[in-house]
């Protein structure tokens, strides 16, 4: 990372130079992330196409979604979907910001001191989010991140710092001397009013910037962030074995009505689950500067993603297919008939597991008029659901209608697609390409409703029987599960 900046001089400039650096936040994806903030009616859709559009934050909230620290019972969650339906649409939200900000951190200079200050965020995070799922379990994750990123300001900081981040250092390393003295004196402010600033200029959530303020006098949630950030700077300074780490525990023993051995066995074990959730957030770097209790190694396990393969390569197709379709087939069998999640599930397993480049899941409306997108997958796919519109008109035959009318799916090779020209929209050619693709009707009830259409134009790979098959397959299960959903809702 280039580093042959101007010096800001004030926090003011410090704020103006991490975001014109384009920290991860500002980037497209972590910028539709951030959109979802105070949404409580965000569709899971919406959520999980910005991750499926981007493959590295797809692996590392699977990762996540499979780790012990999220799946303790070890059941591998293979889809995105999944993933926001068993963890909450928020906790994967805040994960996605974490995962964005960390990533971006991590390639920083001043790594040593980058890393401390991440190892006791995370640390922090872990212990707050133990003792919040005390309280109540539904704010745990909230509290997790809001004590995660309570220290962004630090963080950003190390990560831009260049020259004047040396200066602080050795003003850091002189006796006696507290960090944020060490501040004003070098920077003319404290990091934590960094913080505050960024959290502000980012617009992140009302928990994070009451921790970071400080304010208000209890609740739960703030204790909780504010016991496990003691914890972390108690564990750095002073030590498991200290006189004031023995006189933390039993304090939160008391708050939390458990015994003393049981709070600092689990605070032992918290500590030692930090290790392994920096391994899963890509910062393995910061495990080395989380104290754990004893001198001894803590190894870090490879998470259920990781021996699935989930997170270090792509699956081979068939391999992944099945894993989606059974989750698919877990949701029908509890009886879980959303249509949004069904479409959903089915939309990713094309997507992902038949390795489609675009896929499309349209709606026709009442009157059998006119077809229209609802959902789709595609680094373009804001252009593709709003240009994915079509009328029928009853004097010009139409590969689209006739696919819903007939209720048969259809595969457009390069060689039909030439044969049958007339047939395809100029409309579609026009908002696609001039590329083969499938098509297959949703039938409810001897109904057509809609229909899925999916290409490999972008990469150029062709399209085959197998392929073909497998997503007949897909949208098969779909109808199934949309029959019984129509169904239940009868009753």
């Amino acid at each position: 990372m280039n580093t042959e900046i101007t010096t800001p001089k004030n926090i003011e400039e410090w704020v103006a130079l991490i975001c014109e650096r384009e920290m991860p936040v500002f980037d497209m994806t972590a910028r539709k992330v951030i959109a979802f903030t105070g949404d409580d009616l965000a569709p899971i859709s919406a959520l999980a196409n910005v991750i499926l559009c981007d493959a590295s934050l797809t692996a590392r909230v699977l990762k996540l979604a499979n780790s012990i620290f999220y799946n303790p019972n070890g059941v591998v969650i293979s889809t995105v979907t999944r993933a926001i339906v068993v963890l909450g649409f928020n906790v994967v939200r805040d994960i996605c910001l974490a995962v964005r900000l960390i990533e971006e951190l991590v390639k920083g200079a001043a790594r040593d001191r980058l890393g401390r200050e991440l190892a006791q965020a995370m640390h922090a995070a872990i212990q707050a989010r133990a003792l919040a799922e005390i309280y109540n379990e539904k704010t745990a994750e909230e509290v997790f991140i809001a004590t995660l990123l309570s220290r962004i300001g630090e963080m950003a900081f190390w990560c831009y710092s260049g020259e004047i981040g040396s200066r602080l250092e050795q003003r850091l390393n002189q006796p006696n001397m507290s960090p944020e003295r060490a501040q004003e004196q070098v920077l003319g402010f404290h990091l934590s009013q960094l913080s505050r600033q960024l959290i502000k200029e980012w617009r992140l959530s009302e928990l994070l910037q009451r921790a970071i303020h400080q304010s208000g006098q209890g609740g739960e949630q703030m204790q909780a962030i504010k016991l496990g950030q003691q914890l972390a700077q108690c564990a750095k300074d002073q030590g498991w074995q200290s006189q004031e780490m023995t006189q933390l525990i039993q304090k939160i023993a008391k708050i939390t009505e458990l015994s003393v051995v049981e709070t600092q066995t689990l605070v032992h074990q918290k500590a030692r689950a930090a290790i392994q959730l920096a391994a899963d957030l890509g910062a393995s770097f910061a495990a080395a500067y989380i104290p754990l209790p004893g001198a001894e190694a803590v190894e870090v396990i490879p998470s259920a993603a990781t021996k699935s393969g989930v997170a270090n390569k792509l699956l081979s197709d068939g391999a992944l297919q099945i894993k989606i379709l059974r989750e698919l087939d877990a949701v029908l069998e509890a009886g879980q008939f959303d249509f949004n999640v069904i479409m959903e599930l089915v939309l990713e397993g094309i997507y992902r597991g038949i390795g489609m480049d675009r896929v499309i899941f349209a709606l026709v409306s009442p009157d059998k008029k006119v077809i229209k997108a609802k959902y789709a997958l595609s680094q373009l796919q804001e252009e593709l659901v709003t240009g994915f519109q079509f009328s029928r008109d009853a004097n010009t035959p139409d590969v689209l209608f006739q696919t819903l009318d007939r209720k048969v799916p259809r595969w457009f090779s390069a060689q039909e697609y030439d044969a049958h020209l007339r047939l395809i929209p100029a409309q579609l050619t026009q908002l696609m390409g001039q590329t083969p693709f499938m098509l297959a009707p949703i039938v409810v009830n001897q109904h057509s409703i809609g229909l899925f259409y999916a290409d490999r134009s972008c990469s150029q790979r062709a399209l085959d029987n197998a392929s073909f098959s497998d997503f007949k397959h897909f949208v098969a299960q779909a109808n199934v599960g949309i029959s019984l959903a129509a169904a239940r809702r009868k009753r």
